[in-house]
């Protein structure tokens, strides 16, 4: 195992332990150093915009959940990503704009494998 992938389990098993023990301040700190290290992994972002909401830090988690919607969308998890939006939507309903980053994507990932698709049946 590589000495960067043992680390951040580590920091998951140290989140783990700070979430149950109701240390949200650590547990954000150790979010961030996790998503640091997995810059690529939409669940932390999710993760962290959770734990803001519930900390009471709603203008931080809206910006961990679009985050998250951006890194969905990108890596093709449409359904998450959509998800996602309507979280940040309940937090704030004037961020209409970020079920179209959701849809967006699906839609033109869907047009272009149409078209391949055309291409190919000639």
């Amino acid at each position: 195992m590589r000495n960067t992938e043992s680390k951040t389990i580590d920091l998951r098993a140290q989140l783990s332990k700070a979430l149950q023990a109701g240390r949200f301040t650590q547990a954000l700190d150790l979010y961030e150093l996790i998503e640091k290290r997995k810059p690529e992994e939409p669940r932390w972002a999710h993760r962290k915009g959770d734990l803001l909401r519930r900390m009471g830090r709603q203008r931080d988690a809206l910006i961990a959940y679009e985050r998250a919607v951006h890194l969905y969308s990108a890596q093709g998890f449409d359904a998450r990503a959509t998800a996602t939006a309507k979280l940040v939507l309940a937090l704030d309903p004037n961020k209409g704009e970020v079920l179209e980053w959701a849809d967006s994507v699906a839609a033109r990932r869907f047009e272009q494998q149409s078209r391949n698709a055309i291409q190919l049946a000639y």
